[in-house]
Parts: structure tokens; sequence; C-alpha cells
């Protein structure tokens, strides 16, 4: 009976992204009728019908191609359908107690649609970076509020706080307040973000004796989080360096200003010692991708989205946080 019901519960959860991959690809084309018009071939515009809906098992039936131009369809669609329902079984049946769930536990309940919750953010942008080397911060930001709100919850409710029982806290009852823990993370993983942003960009300001830049790059850094937070209140350019270079001129740096809203879902979602070690695989697996680029690529020039190697970092970190956590602290015996 379980089984059975985790496949209907896989089958409805390829539906429901079936739709979402769709709109991944309208999101970023601004396409009018986002949720409302029909699906149709991006290559010969012919609206498909119910049998090219299916997920996954159209594009096997097909072979890959549209029915009607014969044109190839993107492996990305099938693959993030695939993804995303791989994602729904482990976070079904290995960081719930599914038992309870199936018994209508409230709490458990919630906790599973946390975990989809969480997914979900992760791989629509992880998808979207690599389709686009973009973060849309239009969903991240929501994203980031409700998690804030979340948590707040849980500071003046220890039954709420009890959504956050799955992350190993320290050993303090200061830091393991659910809103001191993540603020506390948040701000080390904007800041270590936003190192390497400022660092480029403040010896341009200085060689260019732009001294006003510099000021704003601090100011920016002490604002933006908040910024961030309450983003679906205010309206701020994405990117803030927009402007600030002459036209002859370019800043190289390794992360971007989505990169810092990133930073702050980390931190409302992982916690201090889970984030710890997800960041710490994420910089692992995306040393080793660019090793091997260098050492097999004579074009060096290439842009890498470096939002999967963390989606990566941070289920590798929930299912096998208890052991790697041990080990990982040990080494520098933080307890």
């Amino acid at each position: 009976m379980t089984a059975l019901y985790l496949v209907y519960l896989i089958i409805l959860w390829l539906i429901f992204w079936s739709f979402w991959s769709v709109l991944i690809s309208r999101f970023y084309s601004k396409e009018s009728g986002i949720y409302t018009w029909r699906s149709h071939c991006t290559s010969c515009g012919h609206t498909l019908n119910a049998l090219d809906l299916f997920p996954l098992f159209s594009y096997l039936f097909l072979g890959g191609k549209c029915r009607y131009c014969k044109k190839k369809i993107s492996f990305i669609y099938p693959l993030l359908e695939l993804t995303m329902a791989i994602f729904f079984f482990f976070s079904w049946y290995l960081l719930v107690d599914y038992n309870l769930v199936l018994s209508w536990d409230w709490l458990e309940i919630l906790r599973l649609f946390m975990f989809l919750f969480i997914s979900f953010v992760i791989v629509v942008i992880s998808f979207y970076d690599i389709l686009y080397q973009l973060i849309p911060t239009e969903l991240l930001g929501p994203s980031v509020f409700i998690f804030f709100i979340l948590l707040l919850a849980a500071y003046f409710s220890p039954s709420v706080s009890q959504l956050f029982s799955h992350f190993l806290p320290f050993q303090n009852d200061f830091l393991s307040t659910p809103i001191i823990n993540a603020l506390l993370w948040a701000a080390l993983v904007y800041t270590f973000f936003y190192i390497q942003i400022l660092l480029p960009w403040l010896y341009y300001a200085f060689e260019k004796k732009k001294y006003k830049i510099a000021w704003q790059l601090i100011l920016d850094y002490f604002t933006l989080p908040f910024m961030i937070v309450f983003s679906p209140f205010i309206k701020f350019k994405d990117e803030p360096q927009e402007g600030w270079l002459e036209e002859e001129d370019e800043v190289y740096t390794f992360m971007w200003h989505g990169d810092l809203w990133i930073a702050i879902f980390m931190g409302f979602t992982a916690w201090f010692k889970m984030a710890a070690m997800w960041l710490a695989i994420a910089y692992l697996i995306w040393s080793i991708i660019w090793v091997w680029i260098l050492a097999t690529r004579k074009e060096r020039n290439i842009a890498i989205a470096f939002w999967p190697f963390l989606w990566a970092g941070l289920f590798i970190s929930l299912l096998y946080y208890q052991p790697m956590l041990s080990a990982y602290f040990s080494i520098f015996w933080i307890k």
C-alpha cells in the first residue's frame, strides 16, 4: 500500500513539475499568458495535445522529437521532471517519517512540504541558472521571505520550531534557537560571497579614483540583506553595479549580486552546521569540474553555473549529514 501510494505521489509530482518546467522558459521570455496559454512546440509553435504532455513518457515515446515538425526537443525538460521526482522520493523516503505522514501527523506533513518547497526552489533556480546564467530573484525573494516568517513563527511557537529538528543544532541554547542560528549563518555566507564581489570592485574603484563606488559598496553590504528579505515589497535593481563602469572597462568577479540572494536562502534553510558542509561540498565538486575543464579543453573562457553544485551539496548534506558532520567538524574540533 505504501509503495503504491508513493508511486501515485511521484506521478502527481511529475505532472506538477511538467507544468513548472514550461513556466521556467516562459518566465524568462516574459511570454504573455504565462499561466493560462496551452503548451506549444518552441520550434514550430504547434499547440500540443494531451498525448504530448505526459511528463517524461511523452518525450521517450516520441523519441525526443516534436510530433509535428520532427525537430529535437531539449533533454532539459525530461531531465528537470526526473530530477524533481528523484528529489521528491528522497524527501519522502529519507528526510521524513513517511509512516507519520500516512497517519496524518500534521507536523511531519508540514516538514515534508518544507523539504519539497526547498527542493522546488533549488531545482527551479538551478535549471534556470544552467539555461540562462541568471538567478530569478523574483522567485528567490518570496522564498526567502516565506522562510523568514517561518523562522519568526518558530521563535514564538515551540511546536513550529520542531519543523527544524532534522538539522543538528549547536550544543548551546542561544545558538540552537532557529532564527538566531539561521541569521548567524546567513550573515556569514552573505559576507563570504560579498567579499568575492567587493574586492575586484574596490580595486577598480581605487584604480579609477571613483571613491563614490567604494562607499556605495560598503553601504550596500549593510542594506542589501534587509532589501533581499523584504524584496516582495521593495523594488530595487538586481545588479546595483550597473552604470558604474566606463564603456571600455570590465570587472571580473566570481560571485554576482544574485548569489547574495542564495546566501540568505542558504542561511534560512540549512543553518550553520548543515550549511557549512553544504558549502564545502559544493565548492569541492565545483573545483573538481573546473580542474577537469581546464585540463581537457582549450577554451578557458567558460561560464559554469554554480547553483547546481550548491543543490548537489545540499542534498548530500541532508541525506548523510550525521556521519559527515561528525567527521567534518571533528577535524576542526567544533562541537
